[in-house]
């Protein structure tokens, strides 16, 4: 079965970067479903359940495809997080973490999409969790960091390769994984099915195995 090419399920600019930076080209489609609405037994259960959830739900594609899906879901106290609405939220979110440890659960899934047909197959999942000690934090800057907007679309209202590096202690987990993508693991099971696109970065691919029909 051969693979035309690979597919980004997310609008968004940084998994998209760091596809990129790793020689990873993809086209990008939104995915058609409620994230918000799906939760798992716990925060590591809810990041893969929404990955595999946007993986599954780009509709129909003109070419064989891989469709690359992920989601990032912060755990702290055993409490799962999500975005924060406003700066307000965001202020009390890491008025919280201040001086205190907590997980970023990212999951990744990969569901094959024969051209024209409207029935995807999940192929993988799996979701690698990196843990975070945020300092303690002065007023003013939490106020600083608040006024560079980074918190804005943020699961943990920081922007780790940014800024928001100035606000951690320590890290145990790669970059990309905290970012919202773990690409080493994402490039493992790309290279299981026979995708590696360091030697062919473009397609046709041989996928292996076949997916069933």
């Amino acid at each position: 079965m051969k693979i035309n090419r690979l597919v980004l399920a997310s609008t968004s600019r940084f998994r998209r970067v760091l596809l990129e930076q790793s020689g990873i080209q993809v086209f990008g489609i939104a995915p058609q479903c409620d994230e918000d609405a799906i939760e798992g037994a716990d925060p590591l259960q809810t990041a893969r359940l929404r990955a595999e959830a946007k993986a599954m739900s780009v509709g129909i594609v003109h070419e064989n495809s891989i469709v690359i899906a992920a989601d990032q879901v912060l755990e702290f106290q055993g409490r799962a997080f999500g975005k924060a609405e406003d700066e307000d939220e965001a202020r009390l979110r890491l008025r919280e973490f201040s001086g205190q440890v907590h997980r970023l659960h990212s999951a990744f899934s990969l569901a094959y999409y024969e051209a024209d047909r409207p029935s995807p197959k999940l192929l993988s999942s799996e979701v690698i969790t990196a843990t975070l000690g945020m300092r303690t934090l002065t007023s003013d800057e939490l106020e600083a960091y608040l006024r560079t907007r980074e918190w804005e679309g943020c699961a943990g209202c920081y922007q780790y390769e940014n800024k928001g590096a100035q606000l951690f202690d320590w890290v145990d987990g790669d970059h990309t994984t905290i970012i919202g993508l773990p690409v080493l693991a994402l490039l493992r099971e790309l290279r299981k099915l026979g995708i590696n696109t360091l030697t062919q970065p473009m397609g046709p691919w041989d996928l292996e195995p076949t997916p069933d029909a």
